[in-house]
């Protein structure tokens, strides 16, 4: 996959939450916690899946954290890593 910039990625990830996620809101900050966006384990599960498939990498259970995946900024840093280095 060619590489992307953050705001490109930014801009497919909220995308997907919010054609997948009914209370997510793509208007909220950056750093709006995934829970208040209606976000649970199962949701997290499905994020991780969809990230794997759509950027074909791989993210180890131990990468499944807050950290990197809490709030819409935390994915495109964790993304930006992921596809950029």
């Amino acid at each position: 996959m060619p590489s992307l910039t953050k705001d490109e990625i930014r801009e497919q990830l909220l995308r997907y939450l919010d054609e997948t996620f009914p209370l997510f809101d793509p208007d909220a900050p950056d750093e709006t916690p995934m829970v208040e966006h209606g976000v649970d384990s199962l949701g997290t599960t499905n994020i991780v899946v969809h990230l794997e498939q759509h950027y074909q990498i791989q993210i180890d259970d131990s990468e499944i954290t807050r950290a990197n995946l809490g709030s819409v900024q935390s994915l495109v840093d964790f993304l930006d890593k992921k596809l950029n280095s």
